[in-house]
């Protein structure tokens, strides 16, 4: 049968390894020199197991409050794929600096759902700035004309703003958005014909003269 200080030293490595597995912290369990070989060296990877729980139990909560610069431990593989989510979030911070400034080519990859969400909303952003990009675009070229325009009551012609006389078409073209298709009315066509009409006939009375 194991004498009573190798029962107490198996009890007490038990208790801590209970501890580890209800998420718990452990302590360190002191091994006697006189303890048998093998025993000891399981109380010390026990004690080295404790540890390296320990140390990642604290990094974990500090992650787990927003905590991001806090120092990794070193050589501790237990906490590696947390070391690797700090990473990340470090990196997501930044890009997340990087849409404020607005670069909105930034994407993330590594958080499934999350990661679908957020290309999401970049991409909703990015489509909001093309929109009111554009929207600005048409704005600038949208000419207006305004206040008391200066035009002849007889030529229609119409005075800019250094003292030059230009055609009404030219004018409004040059200040708008307005382009001009040239017709004639029901009135201009009646007097247009009437006046060809005159022509032609003193044409001909020019031509019966002698």
């Amino acid at each position: 049968m194991p004498d009573e200080k190798y029962q107490i030293e198996i009890q007490a490595l038990n208790e801590q390894l209970a501890r580890i597995l209800r998420g718990e912290k452990g302590e360190v369990v002191e091994t006697c020199d006189d303890l048998d070989p093998a025993l000891k060296e399981l109380g010390e990877t026990v004690n080295s197991l404790v540890a390296s729980f320990n140390e990642m139990s604290e990094f974990i909560h500090a992650l787990a409050q927003g905590n991001l610069e806090v120092a990794a431990p070193h050589h501790n593989l237990l906490a590696s794929p947390f070391k690797a989510l700090q990473a990340s979030l470090f990196h997501l911070t930044w890009q997340t600096m990087q849409i404020a400034a607005g670069d909105y080519s930034q994407r993330v990859y590594f958080m499934g759902v999350f990661s679908r969400a957020f290309n999401s909303m970049v991409e909703a952003l990015e489509e909001k700035r093309r929109t009111e990009t554009q929207l600005m675009d048409a704005q600038a070229k949208v000419k207006h004309l305004e206040g008391i325009i200066p035009i002849c009551m007889y030529c229609k012609k119409i005075r800019d703003d250094v003292e030059s006389w230009q055609q009404l078409e030219q004018y409004i073209t040059e200040h708008s958005e307005a382009l001009f298709s040239h017709g004639i009315c029901p009135e201009c066509y009646v007097k247009v014909m009437a006046d060809i009409g005159d022509e032609k006939r003193k044409v001909e009375e020019k031509k019966k003269m002698p």
